[in-house]
């Protein structure tokens, strides 16, 4: 019964700390992503893990009907999902480190015994009827002892040095946000540096004269139920923004007025007039008479001239 009372009180508690998402959006720019979301929490309070790309200075919060009232940003180390996976990695460099304090010493153990092998005297005795044998083996037998510890020691190095890098990595930046609001509702926003859209491109040759420049978005990958935009322009200077579906959405179409053609049939090297201004550089894939030929980086907007193999 005594526990009765204590329920009570953590139940508004635990209820103010849980967020309910809603529709979440991304815009993807040639540099980075902006994401935006909205959440439903009650109390007036929401904690917001933030994604390792998160942009220092680039979060923005709303709070429809109501005023955002105070935003902490908690870095990595004081947060309680991020201490744990630093604890985790700085135990394991620890083991690593005593691995290689112990290779080391094994190291300077068959060193010392090859050494010695090399400098003994043979010497015949009952026991040792051919001494010139026995010290060849003991001599091969600490160099292979050592092979082993520098394959050893390679190992335990090459994962020290990715427990180092992850250690880095998670004890980096912001981890999440605190936010207090009047009202139930918040908006957020962020830029997120590891998410972009690449610019890719189809040069279709009739062969007839007839030629066309499709410009598509590769998208590297998209999280269901989410809304996806995509800017021409960077996260400074946005530029048009498409709302746009799938992994490989068509962008824009435009007429090539073809000028010269050279190779034989069918032809490596298009030359043509210039399309629209500012299209940024990619990969082009090459479709002659629908057929696909390869693909060639493409400078965009500003080229005259696109070969294959180049």
């Amino acid at each position: 019964m005594r526990l009765m009372p204590l329920a009570f009180f953590l139940l508004p508690v635990l209820l103010c700390q849980q967020a309910v998402a809603g529709q979440k959006s991304v815009t993807l720019y040639l540099d980075g992503a902006r994401v935006e979301q909205e959440f439903s929490a009650s109390g007036g309070y929401l904690e917001l893990p933030l994604p390792d790309g998160f942009a220092p200075g680039s979060l923005r919060v709303k709070a429809p009907g109501g005023s955002v009232l105070r935003v902490e940003l908690v870095p990595a180390e004081q947060d309680r999902r991020r201490a744990g996976e630093i604890a985790r990695l700085r135990e394991r460099r620890g083991e690593l480190q005593d691995r290689m304090d112990a290779l080391n010493r094994r190291e300077e153990i068959f060193s010392a015994a090859a050494r010695s092998q090399s400098g003994k005297a043979p010497r015949k005795t009952k026991a040792n009827p051919d001494p010139v044998v026995t010290l060849q083996q003991g001599t091969e037998f600490a160099l292979n002892q050592m092979e082993a510890v520098y394959r050893s020691k390679r190992k335990c190095r090459l994962a020290l040095d990715a427990v180092e890098r992850e250690l880095a990595m998670a004890a980096k930046g912001v981890a999440s946000a605190r936010i207090w609001v009047t009202g139930s509702k918040t908006r957020v926003s962020y830029l997120v540096g590891n998410e972009r859209w690449i610019p890719s491109y189809d040069l279709r040759f009739s062969g007839e004269g007839g030629a066309e420049l499709l410009l598509h978005a590769k998208l590297q990958q998209r999280e269901k139920g989410v809304q996806y935009q995509v800017a021409r322009g960077t996260t400074a200077k946005p530029g048009a923004v498409d709302a746009v579906r799938g992994d490989f959405p068509v962008l824009a179409r435009y007429p090539l007025t073809v000028t010269g053609a050279a190779g034989a049939e069918p032809p490596e090297r298009f030359a043509f007039a210039p399309v629209e201004a500012g299209l940024p550089a990619g990969d082009a894939a090459l479709y002659w008479k629908g057929e696909y030929l390869g693909s060639a980086p493409f400078s965009g907007g500003g080229s005259t001239v696109f070969t294959l193999g180049q």
